[in-house]
């Protein structure tokens, strides 16, 4: 079986129309960090962000696993017709999401009174805090109806609303902002943001809406409230990990060193995202061709899927870090501003952590539409320890640099234990090496 065989998917239209959108994603996601540094400056960029991810990490139990429960049980109840079992997902979820963020934003400003108050109003006081936990609210409860919509096939129409109109619907309020004069701060940035945020998840409300099944209409939900609720609790610890991973680096700057030094980081890591975009997308269109094939016992089908994602995804991210690594303080300079220009070798620290991340490909997603999510998990909390005992080593002498080390280390240490996993309970390789080695 050639390469050609392997892609030949009937996927074009979707791969394209996925394509176009993370474009646009990325370079609206990439502008609003570009347009936030430059109006705040370095260190109310760093405000802003050191905020944002507090509320990201208090606002976890609002999503608990959900979107990707959803994705699952929903690709698969679409692969069996089973209409009843994808009414019930969708209507238990959907009150579970609500439910729990009430509580969550309750408990969430009573663990911000009780424990993280000064650092609060250092960082411009408990009007940000609520601001930035709305926000984060709606955003986590915009992802579990995106994953509604790609659990159904509609794999473009389920980025849009998080993934391109809420970062674009940023980028313009915050042009209109700076037209009109209004004062530039990181609680009033917080405001547009959450603006944006319900504006997008007005929308992808409609869209689900508009493309739902007509045989929903017909059925009884069929709600396996107990399967889900067990299902739901790996899958929530590895989202709950998931975010901390990419959180923590924020938050140990800025116990442990500056805001400026958090701005700067907060812009390298906006940049080095660029390099994940090959991944992102290949994610997007194979996760719910993994649960199909899962569900229909195909091995061979997902060993296929698996291999081409990881070289699509390495031929995209290769480029962008060898750019980042020959021109990235050049690249620094000219888009955020001199006062960015000392996280160049942070940049490119971690291009080279997300160059690895993309050979091992869509790890995450073979192990949890395979119903394997405690490796998951279990990957996650050894990256996070691996990345705060870094963390705490590094970032005291190096700063920056530090955090970029970290990062890229952990990413190490977690792809090696998924890939080593999925080879022992799958028996698939997630790497690309299975299309030049098989006979």
């Amino acid at each position: 079986m050639s390469i050609k065989d392997l892609l030949n998917w009937n996927l074009v239209k979707t791969f394209l129309g996925t394509f176009i959108v993370r474009i646009l994603a990325v370079g609206a996601t990439f502008a609003s960090s570009v347009l936030l540094a430059r109006s705040l400056g370095v260190e109310g960029f760093g405000t802003y962000s050191y905020v944002f991810a507090l509320v990201s990490l208090l606002a976890l139990p609002a999503q608990a696993g959900m979107p990707t429960l959803v994705l699952r049980e929903t690709a698969k109840a679409k692969a069996l017709s089973d209409w009843s079992k994808m009414k019930g997902i969708w209507l238990w979820s959907g009150s579970a999401v609500m439910m729990i963020s009430l509580i969550t934003y309750s408990v969430a400003l009573l663990v911000q009174k009780l424990f993280f108050d000064e650092a609060i109003q250092q960082a411009g006081g408990t009007s940000i805090f609520a601001l930035g936990l709305i926000t984060a609210l709606l955003i986590a409860m915009g992802n579990v109806r995106g994953a509604a919509l790609r659990g159904l096939g509609f794999v473009v129409m389920g980025q849009l609303p998080e993934a391109l109109i809420r970062p674009l619907l940023l980028v313009i309020f915050l042009l209109i902002a700076i037209l009109v004069n209004v004062e530039s701060n990181p609680n009033s940035a917080m405001k547009i943001h959450l603006f944006a945020a319900a504006v997008a998840f007005l929308i992808g409300a409609w869209l689900l809406i508009k493309v739902k099944p007509t045989e929903l209409k017909e059925v009884k939900p069929d709600i396996h409230m107990k399967v889900w609720f067990f299902s739901i609790i790996p899958l929530a610890m590895m989202t709950g990990m998931q975010v901390v991973s990419g959180q923590i680096d924020i938050v140990m700057l800025g116990l442990l060193g500056t805001l400026h030094d958090v701005g700067v980081y907060k812009v390298v890591v906006s940049g080095a995202a660029l390099t994940l975009f090959g991944l992102q997308v290949v994610t997007m269109i194979i996760t719910p061709k993994l649960a199909s094939a899962f569900a229909k016992k195909d091995s061979k089908r997902v060993q296929q899927i698996a291999s081409v994602g990881s070289l699509i995804s390495f031929s995209f991210t290769l480029p962008l870090v060898l750019v980042f690594f020959f021109f990235g303080a050049e690249i620094l300079r000219f888009v955020f501003g001199d006062d960015f220009i000392l996280g160049h070798r942070a940049l490119y620290i971690i291009a080279i952590g997300q160059a690895i991340n993309a050979f091992f490909g869509s790890s995450i997603s073979i192990l949890t539409m395979s119903n394997n999510e405690r490796f998951v998990i279990k990957g996650m909390i050894l990256s996070a320890l691996s990345n705060a005992i870094l963390n705490l080593c590094l970032i005291p002498r190096l700063g920056v640099d530090g955090a970029a080390i970290s990062a890229s280390m952990s990413i190490v240490v977690w792809n090696l234990y998924l890939w080593a996993a999925i080879k022992r309970q799958i028996g698939v390789d997630s790497t690309f090496f299975w299309i030049f080695m098989r006979k």
